[in-house]
Formats: structure tokens, sequence, C-alpha cells
């Protein structure tokens, strides 16, 4: 794709929930990272750029939350960087499917639970990075998240797609993957990348085109409630 005069074009790949669970685990231990909620997305993807690259496209998987409250904060957040990158960043939906679950503890009472699963999110990915491979739309190709279910598409793009370079950045609280690092060398872990959070903070209220989207109370960091 790239020729002497151009630069590379990087496309990042984003498990959403494996993203923000990880955010929310070091956000419980570390209160300051609550700030991060609130997150301008590729301009938090385009600090990971050289010099010799350009940013192609940001996906976003992820799906919409059972609880409301939940649901409309993604929404919020979502929409907000969307409409501040309506062709840089773009955000596909799986669903959640009820998956029971039985108490196995050692004198536990044996009920079963209902209980929500997550689905077609990392398929959704997996079959994106590969469309691309063929499509040739990118040079390099940056994964974030610590999912070894990834390993396989990894290890197709390695085996078949060798013009393409590969990346992964790993989220917070500790998510770091020997599987996925064997398979993609080119690593980094986000919970030492501080300064590129910190430059990619949206304001507390951000206008685009006459709307003005604000920051959800309970994601302040002062705050108790957990997202």
């Amino acid at each position: 794709m790239t020729t002497k005069s151009s630069k590379k074009k990087v496309n990042f790949y984003i498990d959403g929930f494996n993203f923000y669970f990880g955010l929310r685990r070091i956000a419980l231990m570390k209160p300051d990272w609550r700030k991060f909620y609130w997150l301008d997305i590729v301009k938090f993807c385009s600090g990971f750029l050289e010099k010799n690259e350009e940013l192609g496209l940001v996906t976003y998987f992820t799906s919409r939350p059972n609880n409301r409250e939940k649901m409309l904060r993604q929404n919020l957040l979502l929409n907000c960087n969307r409409k501040l990158y309506p062709t840089s960043l773009r955000v596909v939906y799986g669903r959640y499917a009820k998956k029971e679950l039985k108490c196995n503890a050692i004198g536990g009472c044996k009920r079963i639970y209902d209980d929500l699963e997550e689905k077609e999110t990392d398929v959704n990915l997996a079959i994106q990075m590969i469309i691309d491979c063929y499509e040739k739309s990118c040079d390099k190709m940056v994964l974030i998240s610590s999912d070894t279910d990834f390993v396989p598409p990894l290890k197709i793009i390695k085996d078949y797609h060798k013009h393409v370079e590969t990346m992964i950045l790993f989220p917070p609280a500790g998510q770091h993957s020997a599987h996925l690092s064997q398979i993609c060398p080119h690593n980094k872990d986000l919970e030492k990348q501080k300064p590129k959070w910190n430059k990619a903070i949206l304001k507390d209220q951000v206008t685009v085109n006459g709307k003005t989207y604000t920051k959800p109370e309970s994601w302040n960091v002062k705050k108790e409630v957990i997202a």
C-alpha cells in the first residue's frame, strides 16, 4: 500500500469489553484513572503512531449494556466520539445473550442464576481484521485487547499476510498475555502509557455541530459510584 513518499496506514481494533473492564479494574485500585472513562478514542489511538505512520480507521467493537444507566453512559461517550470523528471512528455492536450459571461451590446452594454473556464482538473483530488484510486497507494493525481468542486470527495474518505489521496494546490492570506476546512481540502495556491517556481526555463538555455532550457525573474522580 505504501510508496516511498507515503506513510504507513494504521488501523486500530478495540475490544471494547476487554478495554473497558481493564480500565474499570485499575480505577478501583487507582481512582484517578476514572477520568479516562471520558476519553477521546481516536486521539488516544493516534498517540501511538510513529512519524512514518498515519491513522486509517479506528473500529470499536462492543455490545450495549443491559443496564439502562450504563447503556446511556456508553451511548453518550461513543456518540460524542463518532460526532468528533465521523470518518475515522466506526462502532460495531455485538449483543448480550442470557446464560445460566449454577452455584457449584463446596457447600453452595446449587441454585441456577441467570447471567449475561457477550456474543459476536470477538468474532466481529477477528473477521474485520482478516477482511482488511485481504482488501489491503492498511499496512499495520493495532489490536487493543488481552483476549487470547485473537491468537488464531493473528496467526493467519502472520502466515498469510506478511505485508501487514501487527501490534498489541494490552489494557490496564495487568492484562498482559504471554500467548499474544508470542505471536505478536511488538506490544505495549497501556497501564505504562499514562501520559498518552492524559493527552486524550475529553473536555467535560464537548460541543459538536451545535450539540453538547457532557461527561457523566458518576465518572468524576471524586465520586465513589462505579460505572
